[in-house]
């Protein structure tokens, strides 16, 4: 059996994005499923619906996590980042560090926030710009960092593993632009942040370095503190709390699975 899920595996993993679009609507009409799936005019980008909600997506192997609807995967994401927990009206605006391909931005605008994402990776950005962006360029497509500069990004991107730190079994690096939160923050005129939600494989400590002025006019802050900084798959987790404590937050709550945690100002 394991062996003939194996091959089964190869010969899914061989064949076109179109071939498998083709593949997994016939699969999907099947079992009664209402998913279905339209490849982009570039073959890279698809669009997932699942009879109520649209999302474009660029990875095949992600499709999995759609598999109970979009919003069942919304509504999964949400808890993960433990943003469930807030509740009250919020002003300002959401920071999407990490966005991947923008399922947060339906958050973001149920709140009535304004949505700022930061994403490295070409196809996710272009995924993110037509979730939330109408198709206009406006994903941040440059890392996150305690300084403006340019580093080297190791690029997983089909287990969203992307890191500015080297990790195992990366399958391609290259420079990219690095920024602070601040000094994006002093450029477009950033004054009351809602939520800043940072994922960085391991990154996390050093974009909260450059985000001292923002926390200053931030509410909430949720933080994926995971093992995953570099070959050693270190947590973040002690110095994004000493960080955070440091500068007037004190943690709300925290999701043991994925090792995120959420702060609040004490004092906003």
């Amino acid at each position: 059996m394991k062996l003939l899920k194996s091959a089964q595996q190869s010969l899914i993993e061989g064949i076109s994005n179109r071939q498998f679009v083709r593949l997994a609507n016939s699969t999907s009409a099947l079992k009664g499923h209402k998913h279905r799936i339209a490849m982009n005019d570039n073959d890279a980008i698809m669009t997932l619906t699942d009879g109520k909600n649209e999302l474009h997506i660029c990875r095949r192997d992600r499709l999995w996590l759609y598999k109970r609807g979009i919003d069942a995967r919304m509504a999964q994401l949400t808890r993960s980042y433990l943003l469930h927990h807030i509740t009250e009206p919020l002003e300002g605006a959401f920071i999407d560090c990490g966005a991947n391909v923008g399922e947060l931005g339906s958050f973001s605008r149920s709140k009535g926030l304004e949505y700022h994402a930061f994403e490295p990776e070409n196809l996710e950005a272009d995924c993110c710009d037509l979730n939330n962006f109408d198709g206009a360029r406006g994903t941040n497509r440059f890392g996150l960092w305690s300084h403006d500069g340019e580093l080297t990004f190791y690029s997983k991107p089909s287990t969203a593993d992307g890191s500015l730190f080297e990790t195992d079994e990366y399958v391609d690096q290259f420079k990219i632009k690095v920024r602070s939160l601040d000094s994006f923050a002093a450029e477009v005129g950033l004054k009351k942040i809602a939520i800043l939600k940072i994922e960085a494989e391991g990154a996390e400590p050093e974009i909260l370095t450059g985000a001292r002025e923002m926390l200053k006019s931030t509410a909430y802050v949720t933080v994926d503190c995971g093992f995953e900084k570099g070959v050693n798959k270190e947590s973040t987790l002690v110095p994004v709390f000493n960080i955070l404590i440091d500068a007037g937050f004190e943690a709300v709550d925290w999701n043991p699975q994925r090792v995120t945690a959420l702060f609040k100002a004490k004092s906003r």
